[in-house]
Parts: C-alpha cells; sequence; structure tokens
C-alpha cells in the first residue's frame, strides 16, 4: 500500500513524483549495473536537471558520452541533452505520463528512452515516440542505439 501525501516542494520543482522505496531501489540497480558495464563508454548521471530556469526537466537517469566531470567547475542545469534517459515509473504517477514524456525527449534529440515499470518488472525502450521493445522478467534488455544490454533480473533482484 503506498501512503498518499499532498504535493510537496520537491514535486513541485521536478514536476514529478516523490520516488518511493522501490523506485529507488529500481534506479540504484540500474545506476550501478550500468556503471560496471558501461562506465568507459558512458557518464552516467541521476536527478540531472536539464534545460532553463523556466522549463526544468529531471530525469531519473540520463546517460551521456563519457566525458570528464570537473568537481570545480559545477553547471546548476545542463542544457545538452544526454543521449539516454530512463525513467522509473512511482507509483502515484501515470504510465501515460511518462510515455508523453518519452516522446517530448524523442523529438528534442535524446536517441533512446526507457520507461521502467517495477511492478510488472519490465523495461519499454522507445526510439521512436510511437513505437518501443518491451522487456520484462528475465529477459535481456538490449539497447541497440545505445549498444547496452542488461539482464532485467540484476535491475528487479528482491532482497
Amino acid at each position: 500500500m503506498i501512503e498518499q501525501e499532498t504535493i510537496n516542494q520537491y514535486e513541485i520543482e521536478r514536476g514529478k513524483p516523490m520516488p518511493s522505496t522501490v523506485h529507488a531501489y529500481v534506479s540504484k540497480n540500474l545506476l550501478v549495473q550500468l556503471e560496471i558495464n558501461y562506465r568507459g563508454q558512458y557518464t552516467i548521471l541521476p536527478e540531472l536537471s536539464l534545460g532553463t530556469a523556466d522549463a526544468p526537466v529531471v530525469p531519473d537517469i540520463a546517460i551521456y558520452p563519457k566525458f570528464k566531470i570537473d568537481v570545480h567547475h559545477d553547471t546548476i542545469r545542463r542544457k545538452d541533452l544526454p543521449i539516454g534517459v530512463i525513467e522509473v515509473l512511482s507509483p502515484t504517477q501515470s504510465l501515460d505520463a511518462l510515455i508523453e514524456k518519452a516522446g517530448t525527449f524523442l523529438l528534442s534529440g535524446v536517441q533512446s528512452v526507457w520507461i521502467v515499470i517495477p511492478n510488472l518488472e519490465a523495461i519499454c525502450v522507445y526510439h521512436t515516440p510511437a513505437s518501443y521493445i518491451f522487456f520484462r522478467q528475465n529477459d535481456i534488455l538490449k539497447d541497440e542505439r545505445l549498444n547496452i544490454e542488461l539482464p532485467l533480473e540484476t535491475i528487479f533482484q528482491e532482497t
């Protein structure tokens, strides 16, 4: 059962629901697996603010071609789009809203958007707003655009 709360500052600023325990767990597993397998190829960043102050958007995970991060010069909001975006469905979030968000990312130039549906142990990989590949449970996710392969059992394993 999910506890319902009123909209808070986090949700207002990011334009998305507050993450849940499962959302955090699945996001962490994705970050760890991507970092282990693709650290040399990509820079993988969680909760990164993109866009402008007027229209910020914060994907759960952004995937960029590898770049060096200078810890002495920070950026609050990146204007360059990632090549990949991962959104994990929160229990209070609409799947339709995430599909619409995926379309917006893709039309803006993002090459690949993953929508993660924890309670189905599934990930939909979008390369265009109108089509996706559905991976579930024990499948190996294969994103040919980003050249990424991940076994879903490592993402949704229960502890």
